[in-house]
């Protein structure tokens, strides 16, 4: 029997796109600003879905000045973020396939980046709403971000769906008391995601259509 929900939360970096190859750019050209070699890729996607400040302390030595790093990976990051990112194969369907319930991207990316993001990938008319990490005070795993979208469209945890590709998107979801899945096909750590146990899990977005409705 299907679960009726009437709000699904997306996570974006893993779950709805695939953006870790410009991350990583982005990630190795401040690297070699700082005259540091780059990272491979995979060590890079390690540490993305925390939010930018997580994803640079870890991903160059924190001897350099960390606002300059941030400076450099911006300037750099907004204008390459669509170079090679794309969104998963089934995201359109899936999202068309519950377009007659809330949809909103709940991200700890940026708010000015998932917002550019979700509008080059021409999605932007499939959301009622999209959340970044400096949206509220505190990012996944806390449930500010998944409690203000509760409050913002007045709908019962119950009756609510969160949905991302990393261990943070499922504690936030449990926390928030919402039900949660999980997809496996993204740039979260696997091993942490099936860990954090989450109520359902997937291997396609559009799978989403087989256990909720």
């Amino acid at each position: 029997m299907k679960i009726a929900v009437d709000l699904i939360m997306f996570d974006l970096d893993g779950t709805l796109a695939d953006t870790g190859p410009d991350l990583a750019d982005g990630v190795n050209y401040t690297r070699a600003h700082f005259k540091l070699e780059a990272l491979p890729n995979a060590l890079v996607y390690a540490h993305v879905g925390y939010g930018v400040e997580h994803l640079l302390k870890h991903s160059l030595p924190s001897q350099q000045p960390f606002q300059e790093v941030m400076r450099v990976f911006l300037d750099r990051y907004e204008k390459h973020l669509l170079d090679k990112t794309v969104l998963y194969p089934s995201v359109r369907g899936a999202l068309d396939c519950f377009r007659d319930k809330r949809r909103v991207v709940v991200t700890n990316k940026m708010h000015r980046l998932a917002d550019a993001i979700i509008r080059g990938l021409g999605v932007e008319n499939q959301f009622d709403a999209i959340l970044g990490g400096d949206s509220v005070s505190d990012k996944k795993p806390h449930p500010a971000l998944l409690n203000e979208v509760l409050q913002r469209f007045q709908v019962s945890p119950r009756r609510a769906l969160m949905v991302g590709d990393g261990d943070t998107d499922v504690e936030a979801g449990k926390r928030a008391g919402v039900v949660t899945c999980g997809v496996t096909y993204g740039l979260g750590n696997a091993k942490d995601l099936r860990a954090a146990q989450p109520d359902f899990l997937i291997d396609d977005l559009f799978q989403l259509s087989d256990y909720f409705c």
